[in-house]
């Protein structure tokens, strides 16, 4: 009997990167048909036995975890969100966890949470680092100009309820003009860095309403962003599931780390260091003259992780 084979889907996210995700798995199953489980479903899943590749962020909805036991997951590229810790680490949780181990972690910060709980892990990075710039644009391509995604956007603050005046009001007040100084700020510093440079710039934002787009349509602009990447000159980005596809097409990327200081958002980037340089908008202008090298340390975790998604599919 045939594996059947599933990746992530992604019916409410507004983030390309997580459809970018299931597409480093795809390319895995050119010309075959392969399943899409939402993953914060996975708990209902009542079909015939699936092999999910379990890569991605977990999860908006931890209260859905553990998976249905219809399910046979490959844990590579795995990060837990620290918000849903606590509840995907019960002792169900941890069970579960353990009786699929070793897990393979995107970052450092799951690696060692997991390791605290006693589950073997290890740091896998991303699947996103062996995709392959030759599939998403001819072979010799040129690349042209400075790609710009979503710089700096969680300083962009979202509206919220002034209709009561409350404790709460005030402080979101205060914290969003607060922000709203950051982001100009940091604005300011990359429109410098840009009138220095000889290449145009090309603004673009990694966010998609799913209520104005469909699931489909949100997947198709992740691989248009994919090829965006693949021509680009130069990456600027505050995303992670755009600085790491720069990373693989070996395009000079530029990560702006302002607005991640929350431990949702500083969790994710460690051990990213390793692919990228993380900075600070005020230390855009070193680069103003000379890009960073693309990163050569990516191929010895690429290789290892076709290693083993090739092992598992086969075995």
């Amino acid at each position: 009997m045939n594996k059947i084979f599933a990746v992530l889907s992604y019916p409410n996210s507004n983030n390309l990167g997580d459809f970018i995700q299931s597409e480093a798995v795809k390319q895995y199953f050119k010309n075959q048909i392969i399943q899409e489980l939402d993953r914060d479903q996975l708990h209902i899943y009542k079909g015939p036995k699936v092999f999910v590749f379990m890569n991605g962020w977990f999860m908006e909805k931890p209260s859905n975890w553990p998976p249905s036991n219809n399910i046979n997951p490959f844990f590579v590229s795995f990060h837990l969100n620290p918000t849903s810790k606590k509840r995907m680490l019960s002792k169900t949780g941890v069970k579960y966890l353990k009786k699929y181990q070793p897990i393979g972690c995107r970052d450092t910060y799951t690696q060692k949470i997991l390791s605290n709980c006693g589950i073997e892990s290890y740091f896998s990075a991303c699947l996103t680092l062996t995709l392959k710039r030759d599939n998403f644009v001819p072979k010799n391509t040129r690349r042209q100009g400075i790609l710009v995604i979503s710089p700096m956007e969680r300083l962009i603050s979202k509206n919220f309820d002034e209709s009561r005046f409350t404790l709460k009001t005030v402080f979101n007040k205060i914290k969003t003009l607060k922000k709203n100084r950051q982001y100009s700020k940091a604005m300011k510093r990359l429109n410098f860095f840009l009138s220095k440079q000889k290449d145009p710039a090309y603004f673009k934002s990694q966010l998609l309403d799913p209520k104005k787009f469909s699931e489909k349509e949100r997947s198709n602009e992740a691989i248009k962003q994919l090829k965006d990447i693949a021509r680009a000159k130069l990456v600027i980005t505050s995303r992670i599931h755009t600085a790491l596809p720069a990373v693989a097409f070996g395009t000079p990327v530029l990560f702006i780390s302002d607005g991640l200081e929350h431990i949702n958002q500083k969790s994710r980037l460690q051990g990213m260091e390793l692919f990228f340089p993380i900075l600070n908008s005020k230390d855009l202008n070193r680069w103003i003259l000379k890009w960073p090298v693309p990163a050569k340390s990516y191929l010895t975790f690429a290789k290892k992780l076709e290693k083993q998604i090739s092992y598992f599919i086969k075995d």
